[in-house]
């Protein structure tokens, strides 16, 4: 329910004269006012009608709604409850405050109020019509459809319940039904934006993206303020790869609503092609200005960007000077760039001249440290992001003796009082000001005038201690029996993997699973082997949640209870420290082996097991044990490494073996700086790899104590024997296009021989993993 129109620019009248009307003209103004838009003249005729001391259902009611064009709720509220109290049979004050109260989410008090309308009123379709909504929300899906059904019965040509139906049965995965429904409302109303844009992301589920775009575009030149128009545009845009034509849409929906969460996240998607886009120097700090204050986006994925704002030239000047840093032009260029050294605290920076870079510079901040300097902001906020950079790569980067003296004297003279933080802020770049807190220092109650150093303590003091408080409070099931699992267990409990800060993270936006699945293994599509789900949640297991990127990105599905586990308490304490930072409510940690499934005595419609099943001692035992808490048809998304994409990985790890170079934090550290000094030249290649820069991702790619690679013949073996239905790959668009154009049939795209082949030519393209979905065959 809404208010009788817009609001108008107005002249200011005299509250005196409205005084001196009657009863019955004070009425007729105010409303008229109302319903020409002219809502603030509107409101003074409704509080002086009641300051007046004159009562009147509709005036209440009226009032209400303007209140609620303004957001103040809580008024509203009182006055539809106020006008119910006084005229119980008013029948709109209950469907206002209902409808109120389920924009609020208030669901409960929403269906409450909507029976009582309905008894009041059987005859009214639009009761039935928020009725269904309501019902919708509560996930009492056939309820709802019986509803709206009534509301049709009722009115015959109800454009909001036939709007309303076609989005229950996009939810329900019944897209053809759902574009039935939107067809029915246009007949109604052509001319309606809503429908079009409902219509044309019905036909983006069905794959028919030319006709996606049609009514996209018929509703912005219908409605151009429309929310989520050029949102809805530019997100099938990106589906068909013309990835400039989507960063542009995507912009015009964020100067419409500069808080739309999901376009920042195709923003942060779009950003990460930037060599296709080919964005300007400009357009390109605006993007990361925009982005690096986010925190529901992923930054890891910006460090191409993020090098773009620095030439390569001042890059190697500033990897090679030895003295005289504060005076060099091209530290005071680097030190000026706002959205680099923000940056630094955000994403780990992945390249061999970066890290000379920082490591030289690091080492001379160390070194050329005076009590007698007068250090400039600019030099402290980069050495803060400088020792949350040390900090968020585990401090990987090899320390010289030279250097390991400096630290010990730095340390000596801490409680000087002679620029504390600064020296402080030197320190985090060589070890976690954690390993110092009570040892030297007390840092527990320390709080400095610096803002960007406080936010340094959280991240090294703050955050650590929280995991500590939360690990104890872990559920636990079972023991670990296997070997090799608690080799693995050992290794991350060392190393929780991967540390992050931030993630892509919806909160109001949550999708059917089966549309999820549809939009990763595109441009193949399932229908669900079943009945859609319905009054049902979803249950999903994640199958070694590490550090909780997983659970964020899986909080997307709507309607779903989530049980994580893992066989790390380091590793689940990080991830439900993020997951409490984000305010999920619905995730249940457990620290268990994957091999005691069973003992949760609860079956899934949905696994994610990412990375885990090769580190197994029997990864078909493991697949096993996943398939034995699968409901019958249920979905599976799997991850495993690829034997030709991570050739030089195995390559890397015969040597580390033959070398019996050990997995300490100070070998790791020998072996890479070997490595990016050319002293190990058979390994160059690693240094590509993201997860060389930080000490539990270089552990885990390098040095992890149990790893196995397959090629995708196997995989087919594997799926085979365990009766699984392969569905497709999770692959960037620009791969799948370069498959199909010698495998033309969308057949082929589900052909493990054909993609087998491809990949012996193109040994990149599974670099990461296999990442795919499957579920149980129904031949």
């Amino acid at each position: 329910m809404s208010g009788f129109g817009k609001k108008k620019k107005e002249n200011k009248g005299s509250s005196k004269k409205l005084g001196k009307l009657s009863e019955k003209d004070l009425k007729a103004q105010s409303i008229n006012n109302h319903i020409k838009g002219n809502l603030d003249a509107a409101e003074k005729g409704y509080v002086a009608f009641l300051k007046n001391g004159y009562s009147d259902a509709d005036i209440i009611s009226n009032y209400a709604l303007i209140c609620e064009d303004k957001d103040e709720n809580d008024k509203a509220i009182k006055l539809y409850e106020r006008c119910i109290n006084s005229y119980p049979n008013h029948i709109f004050s209950k469907l206002n405050l209902s409808f109120l109260y389920y924009k609020l989410n208030n669901l409960e008090k929403a269906e409450k109020i909507i029976e009582e309308a309905i008894k009041l009123k059987p005859s009214l379709p639009n009761s039935y019509c928020i009725r269904g909504l309501i019902l919708k929300s509560l996930n009492k899906y056939d309820e709802a459809k019986s509803s709206l059904e009534q509301a049709i019965e009722l009115d015959s040509n109800y454009f909001d319940a036939f709007i309303n139906l076609g989005l229950l049965n996009k939810d329900s995965n019944q897209y053809d039904k759902a574009e039935e429904y939107y067809l029915k409302a246009l007949e109604i109303n052509n001319k309606s934006a809503i429908a079009h844009l409902n219509l044309g992301a019905c036909y983006k589920e069905k794959q028919e993206l030319e006709k996606a775009v049609l009514h996209t575009e018929k509703a912005i030149e219908i409605d151009n303020k429309l929310e989520k128009c050029y949102l809805n545009l530019a997100t099938i845009y990106n589906q068909m790869g013309d990835y400039k034509k989507s960063i542009l849409l995507t912009k015009k929906e964020i100067l419409l609503n500069k808080n739309s969460e999901l376009s920042f996240q195709l923003l942060s998607d779009l950003i990460k092609k930037g060599e296709l886009l080919n964005t300007s120097k400009k357009d390109n700090r605006e993007l990361l200005n925009n982005l690096l204050n986010r925190k529901d986006i992923s930054h890891r994925e910006l460090f191409g960007n993020i090098n773009s704002l620095i030439s390569k030239e001042i890059l190697e000047k500033l990897s090679i000077l030895e003295s005289e840093l504060y005076e060099y032009n091209e530290f005071n260029i680097l030190i000026k760039e706002r959205e680099l050294v923000k940056a630094l605290s955000l994403l780990i920076f992945c390249s061999p001249l970066w890290e000379k870079v920082l490591r030289n510079l690091r080492k001379n901040i160390l070194m050329s440290y005076s009590d007698k300097d007068k250090i400039s902001n600019n030099i402290f906020v980069f050495t803060i992001g400088l020792g949350s950079q040390c900090f968020l790569n585990e401090y990987v980067y090899y320390i010289s003796a030279e250097e390991e003296n400096k630290l010990k004297e730095l340390k000596r003279s801490i409680n000087n009082n002679k620029n504390q933080d600064y020296k402080l802020a030197i320190i985090s770049c060589y070890q976690s000001l954690s390993s110092i807190n009570n040892e030297i220092i007390n840092l527990n109650d320390y709080v400095s005038n610096n803002k960007e150093f406080n936010n340094l303590l959280n991240l090294q003091i703050k955050e650590l201690n929280d995991e500590k408080k939360i690990s104890k409070g872990i559920k636990k099931i079972g023991n670990i029996k296997d070997f090799v699992s608690k080799e693995v267990k050992n290794q991350y409990e060392l190393n929780p993997y991967p540390r992050w800060r931030y993630n892509s993270y919806a909160k109001e936006n949550k999708l059917n699973f089966l549309s999820i699945i549809n939009s990763e293994i595109y441009p193949n599509t399932i229908k669900s082997n079943s009945d859609p789900l319905k009054n049902k949640q979803t249950n999903i297991l994640i199958a070694g949640c590490g550090t909780g990127i997983q659970i964020l990105e899986a909080s997307r599905y709507s309607n779903c209870e989530i049980t994580a586990i893992d066989l790390s308490n380091s590793s689940i304490s990080y991830a439900k420290r993020k997951v409490d930072e984000y305010g999920l409510k619905n995730v249940d940690f457990i620290e268990m082996d994957l091999l005691e499934l069973k003992s949760l005595n609860k079956k899934f419609d949905l696994i994610e097991c990412s990375g885990v099943l090769h580190h197994m001692n029997d990864p078909t035992k493991g697949l096993s044990n996943l398939l034995d808490v699968l409901e019958p048809k249920g979905f599976l998304k799997l991850g495993l490494y690829s034997k030709y994409a991570r050739k030089e990985i195995l390559k890397a790890r015969e040597l580390i073996k033959e070398k019996d170079i050990k997995s300490s934090v100070d070998e790791i550290r020998s072996f890479r700086n070997d490595v990016l000094n050319g002293e190990i030249k058979q390994l160059n290649e690693i240094t590509n790899w993201s997860d060389f820069y930080s000490t539990s991702m270089c552990r885990d790619l390098c040095f992890h104590s149990h790893e196995n690679c397959y090629s995708l013949i196997e995989i087919k073996k594997m799926l085979k024997v365990s009766n699984l239905e392969f569905l497709g790959f999770t692959l960037s668009k620009e791969i799948k296009d370069k498959y199909q154009r010698d495998n033309k049939d969308i057949d082929s795209l589900k052909d493990l021989k054909l993609w087998d082949k491809f990949e012996k030519l193109n040994p990149n393209s599974f670099r990461e993993m296999y990442q795919f979905w499957a579920r149980k065959s129904i031949k």
